[in-house]
């Protein structure tokens, strides 16, 4: 695989060969190990080619052997670049300066910003913050440890729980997470539990109230399962009525799939683009010309030297992209039955809810039009039925002497 960093650290030139016997030349040269890419025919007997200084003049033998005449067209490559650079030293000379003075000025903290408060004021972390270094114009060698310094910050705030300080470039963000008195739980309301859906009861357990069905019995939505009222007739008490109750309930789940799938793989092509970070910016230098993919996957990679808790502002970014291609792929009548089945069965669940398991299926109708499965199905459910229902009164107790 093409090293098109490397190739620019080596210097490399485009070349123009005329002759007849330009292929038997090329063939030659790579027997020999000589390193030639971007080969094109530019006219009847004329071809171009890439190739690094260091082999162009392994070429001779080859081209005489051959009667081919060679031109340089172009030349690139950090050795080029250098002898450019010489015959602008106050470029260079200018740029040195201006890349030590950001070096400098990204070594001092511009900026103090605090977050996450909400009761507290911001002013109080920023004085407390102040007392230990953190503040505008310091310079970032001369802070502590960040583990220190929170430490440190968090003695000095009382009224925090967690204290964060990050160095970001030139800012510093203090984070802060403010203490928080556990809520009182609230004792529940008076309430029944009744049945959100059509169903037959499989199972309950009662835990507070009091059983209003029994298993086996079909249920509508919204019939009493169990009651928060409980006692007897002379003396009646409202409680939040608690339990489990699982029922069988039946879904009719319709489904399309298509035939024709499409998925993505890697063709085996990748290119890398290197950046210079200075501070928050990143600036490409390389490659020079872009030969973007038409679909590709995307991975980064940075490098930016640290010690003693201080981040160096200047690194390096590697971004590779790796070309992808779709692939279409011709589903078989069983094989889109079964996908179909299975975005059934999720799809029911997803309707059921939580803990809710299928007991039984069946197929109603399946075809195959306008190159889709159509899917009917029928699913036995089991399920939790159970759904909270507020009590809003008592009946009234009926009086001692039995009159209304």
């Amino acid at each position: 695989m093409r090293n098109g960093l490397q190739e620019w650290m080596d210097g490399y030139i485009t070349i123009t060969v005329r002759g007849k016997r330009f292929e038997r030349m090329l063939n030659m040269a790579v027997r020999e190990g000589i390193r030639i890419w971007n080969i094109r025919r530019v006219g009847q007997e004329v071809g171009r080619c890439d190739i690094l200084i260091r082999d162009y003049f392994r070429l001779r033998p080859f081209l005489k052997e051959t009667g081919c005449r060679p031109h340089v067209e172009r030349r690139g490559g950090l050795p080029f670049w250098l002898v450019r650079l010489r015959r602008r030293a106050g470029l260079v000379i200018g740029a040195s300066l201006f890349l030590v003075g950001l070096y400098m000025l990204s070594s001092f903290v511009w900026e103090v910003e605090v977050r996450g408060v909400k009761q507290m004021r911001p002013e109080a972390v920023s004085m407390a913050a102040a007392q230990l270094g953190i503040k505008e114009g310091v310079w970032k060698a001369k802070l502590k440890e960040s583990h220190v310094l929170q430490r440190e910050l968090l003695n000095l705030l009382p009224e925090a729980s967690r204290v964060i300080v990050d160095i970001q470039g030139t800012k510093a963000i203090i984070q802060v997470v403010e203490k928080e008195e556990p809520e009182k739980p609230v004792p529940p309301s008076p309430r029944h539990l009744v049945a959100k859906k059509r169903a037959v009861v499989h199972t309950i357990l009662p835990e507070a109230g009091r059983s209003m069905v029994k298993i086996n019995q079909f249920v509508e939505k919204g019939q009493l399962l169990i009651s928060g009222i409980i006692g007897n007739e002379a003396r009646q008490k409202a409680v939040a009525a608690r339990g489990t109750v699982k029922g069988e309930v039946w879904y009719v789940s319709n489904i399309s799939i298509p035939l024709t799938q499409v998925h993505y793989r890697l063709t085996g092509e990748r290119q890398q683009k290197q950046y210079l970070l200075v501070g928050p910016y990143a600036v490409q230098v390389w490659p020079f010309k872009e030969q973007p993919f038409a679909q590709a996957e995307s991975a980064e990679e940075r490098f930016q030297p640290s010690y003693a808790g201080f981040t160096s502002p200047i690194g390096w970014k590697t971004v590779t992209q790796a070309e992808v291609q779709p692939v279409r792929r011709e589903l078989s009548m069983d094989e889109a039955l079964a996908a179909a089945k299975q975005a059934a069965r999720e799809d029911v669940l997803r309707q059921a809810g939580k803990d809710a398991v299928i007991q039984d299926e069946k197929v109603l109708h399946a075809k195959r039009e306008n190159g889709k499965v159509y899917l009917s199905i029928h699913f036995s459910v089991l399920e939790d039925i159970a759904v909270e229902q507020p009590i809003l009164g008592l009946p009234p107790a009926p009086n001692a002497n039995g009159n209304p």
